[in-house]
């Protein structure tokens, strides 16, 4: 048992020992291998510092600067901050042109931090080269110059000799940094002037010949009037120096985001030649709402923008100064919008001449981004084209061109349904055009459907054509000029073709044009409220004839001419009306009419239901019941009785309308008529001469009721006012006469002008 124990007890002291020895040599080969490497960092730092004098250093390094800047450098001091770092403190490069003895470029410090081992091959690489707190002033001089130096680059690695061992140092720089960096730039000639604050640079493997990758963060600072704007920018890209040969000065793919609104704008951007700057911009714009941009405006503008992509492609000129867009796209939904154009800020305030085009884009919806056109209640589709010119400070639209497509909505009380066609304006408005060559228009009851419409505005003058139309389903053709529109003596001339004419429906659509028109012109107007039973119709008539026609004339036609007392064919009117408003206490000048081959209707029924036709026709009623004591036959006098031709010349004078020649002539029933009536008063004085085609074969008639010739005749007088007329029997022997006289007298018109009208084919000029 006790050699057991024995043996057992050697092998474990045994196996310390080993384990000692193990620790122990283990610990001497560390600390062998650190003294190694600290006796090799010390012999690296010994050579270094051999190698190495920091004002000798610094005197190189601010002699190199000068040469290559060709400005005054300053160091104030150069200290060994780690083992691998230099620190160079009270950095700065002295201005001599656009602010001379002031600092073009200063920092607080920059420090170089380098790799020890290349040391051993007589090679300084340095990581990076890091600006602190720097702070850039460029300042762009009166004769337009910049105060940026032509830095000299070398075309081989610069190479420093030692002072103490006389070897040669190559020496190159992979990394390049910016730390809280300051740019500031000053125009001396206009005044202005922009800040970047923040800024961060960091250039990777940076080489002054060829693209090197780098990446950004600044804070752009803007005043806008008494507002100043701060825009954090991020990005990354690659750039170009070419030497410093700004020449050939290159950015590629910058991408970065602009903060201006909740979410960034996105911008990516190659630009190429530093002197005269070529650039390409594709922008990625987030929605975003007028509220966004009260930085800009005092007041909200009541709009919202989808998110927008953006492209441009330009130049700029003269300094940066002259901006010229080649091509701008956008595209936001399902608008695509296309500009060009320059902005010339060497001008005091600066000018714009741009121009741009859109597609065929969808009109409903718009107004959710900007909700002034809801009350449009547009549909359809619409293309834009314009052109923007900035002079004197002032804004301008010299071209503005708005094609539409199957357009609907309501404009200022005028209902439109598909209309195609197209809007032009030229110099600020002054100029105007319009045409549609299809659709509907309703105003208020009156439809204008399969509209060919052209209109212009020009030098005050309003030009209107309808080339074509059906008016509440009737054909109808239009031609209307109003001289000085905004004068109250505004002068409007007017050709209208109707294939059928219902008077009363024509004075239902002035009226519907009156109720539409006139809240336009006078705000918040309104009219009395129709009226009904005697007279209802001169009464409604009356009160809405339009205010902003004081002076009127042209001329009517029709194929087709119907009422409930006549109706005929071939109807035509000429007039020259002043003082055409509500009352027609103004109305004033002549108005000549004629129709031919018509049917004068109804007399006995019409003369129940118009008092002032009852008395007027009394005589007529009375001839006809004579005609049935069997007293003689003059045929069907109060049914519908055919005529061959009718005119009429009147003139009015303050609502008061003298007859200077109304005549009928017909195979039953011939006329003429003298007088005059008074609208605005409601009274009138007529003299009426009637001869009846006699085709009794038996009877006698009074001396009273026949002319010279012997046949059947009335004259009578009617009087008084309209609601309770005086009638009174004449003497009838000059009737046959009077009546030739008046169709002798004529109307001295030919209706040449409405006759053109109808042949000619009538546009607005563009």
């Amino acid at each position: 048992m006790g050699k057991k124990h024995k043996k057992k007890r050697s092998f474990g002291s045994w196996v310390w020992r080993f384990i000692k020895s193990c620790f122990v040599l283990s610990l001497r080969t560390v600390l062998f291998t650190v003294m190694l490497l600290l006796l090799l960092a010390a012999g690296v730092w010994l050579l270094f510092l051999k190698t190495f004098n920091a004002q000798h250093i610094s005197e190189l390094i601010t002699e190199e600067l000068q040469k290559r800047l060709d400005r005054p450098v300053i160091i104030s001091s150069l200290d060994l901050k780690f083992i691998n770092t230099l620190e160079l403190k009270g950095f700065s490069v002295l201005d001599t042109e656009g602010a001379p003895g002031y600092p073009l470029l200063s920092a607080e410090s920059v420090t170089l931090q380098f790799k020890l081992l290349p040391l051993f091959r007589q090679q300084l690489i340095i990581d990076e080269v890091s600006l602190n707190s720097p702070r850039f002033n460029v300042v762009r001089q009166t004769n337009g110059t910049y105060n940026m130096p032509k830095i000299r680059t070398p075309k081989e690695k610069s190479v420093y000799t030692s002072e103490l061992t006389g070897r040669k140092l190559a020496v190159s720089v992979e990394d390049w940094s910016v730390h809280n960096g300051v740019f500031s730039y000053k125009d001396l000639a206009s005044g202005v002037s922009h800040a970047i604050y923040g800024l961060n640079l960091h250039f990777e493997q940076l080489r002054f010949d060829e693209l090197s990758r780098f990446n950004l963060e600044m804070i752009v600072r803007n005043k806008w009037g008494d507002n100043i704007s701060d825009m954090e920018i991020k990005g990354t890209g690659h750039v170009n120096f070419a030497n410093f040969d700004w020449n050939k000065f290159a950015l590629r793919s910058l991408r970065t985001q602009v903060f201006l609104f909740q979410k960034p704008v996105v911008l990516l951007i190659d630009l190429d030649n530093l002197r005269v700057p070529y650039f390409n911009v594709k922008a990625s714009i987030p929605a975003f709402e007028s509220k966004d941009l009260s930085l800009f405006h005092e007041e909200e503008l009541g709009f919202s923008l989808p998110k927008v992509e953006l492209s441009a492609q330009g130049l700029l000129e003269n300094g940066y100064r002259f901006l010229k867009l080649d091509q701008v796209t956008a595209s936001a939904q399902d608008i695509q919008v296309s500009a060009s154009g320059n902005l010339d800020f060497t001008q005091a305030p600066f000018t714009a001449d741009l121009t741009g085009n859109t597609n065929f884009f969808k009109l409903a919806g718009k107004n959710a981004y900007y909700p002034a056109i809801g009350q449009y209640k547009l549909n359809g589709q619409a293309s834009v084209s314009a052109q923007v010119l900035r002079e004197k400070g002032k804004f301008s639209l010299p071209f503005l061109n708005v094609q539409g497509k199957d357009v609907s909505g309501l404009f200022y009380g005028f209902k439109a349904d598909g209309i195609s066609g197209e809007f032009q304006a030229k110099q600020n408005f002054a100029d105007l055009y319009a045409r549609t060559t299809a659709g509907k228009v309703t105003v208020n009851k009156s439809v204008f459907d399969k509209l060919d419409l052209s209109a212009s505005w020009r030098k005050g003058n309003l030009y209107a054509y309808i080339a074509s139309t059906e008016l509440n389903g009737v054909p109808f053709k239009l031609s209307l000029s109003v001289n000085n529109l905004k004068s109250v003596r505004r002068k409007i001339r007017t050709s209208i073709y109707w294939k059928d004419l219902d008077p009363m429906a024509f004075i239902g659509t002035v009226k519907d044009f009156v109720t539409v028109i006139t809240p336009l012109l006078k705000k918040g107007a309104k009219f009395k409220a129709p009226v009904e039973g005697e007279l209802a119709w001169l009464r409604n008539f009356r009160d809405r004839l339009p205010n902003f026609m004081p002076n009127f004339a042209g001329n009517l036609t029709a194929d087709t001419f119907s009422t409930q007392v006549l109706s005929g064919n071939r109807f035509s009117a000429e007039f020259d009306f002043t003082g055409m408003n509500a009352g027609m206490k103004n109305l004033s000048g002549p108005l000549k009419a004629r129709l031919e081959g018509g049917v004068i209707h109804q007399m006995e029924k019409l003369a129940e239901e118009q008092q002032a036709l009852n008395i007027t026709f009394q005589p007529f009623i009375l001839m006809h019941r004579m005609e049935r004591a069997g007293s003689f036959k003059v045929g069907q006098v109060l049914k519908d009785v055919p005529f061959n031709d009718m005119a009429v010349s009147v003139d009015f004078d303050k609502g008061r309308m003298q007859i200077n020649n109304a005549y009928t002539v017909g195979p039953t029933i011939s006329a003429a008529v003298s007088g005059w009536t008074d609208w605005v008063n409601e009274n009138f004085d007529i003299i009426i001469w009637t001869m009846f085609t006699n085709t009794s074969r038996s009877g006698a008639l009074a001396e009273n009721l026949t002319d010279e010739s012997g046949n059947p005749a009335l004259a009578f007088r009617v009087s008084s006012s309209m609601l309770k007329p005086n009638l009174e029997m004449m003497r009838a022997k000059k009737t046959g006469q009077t009546i030739q006289s008046a169709q002798e007298q004529g109307l001295s018109t030919s209706f040449k002008a409405a006759q053109e009208f109808i042949q000619g084919d009538f546009h607005a000029k563009k």
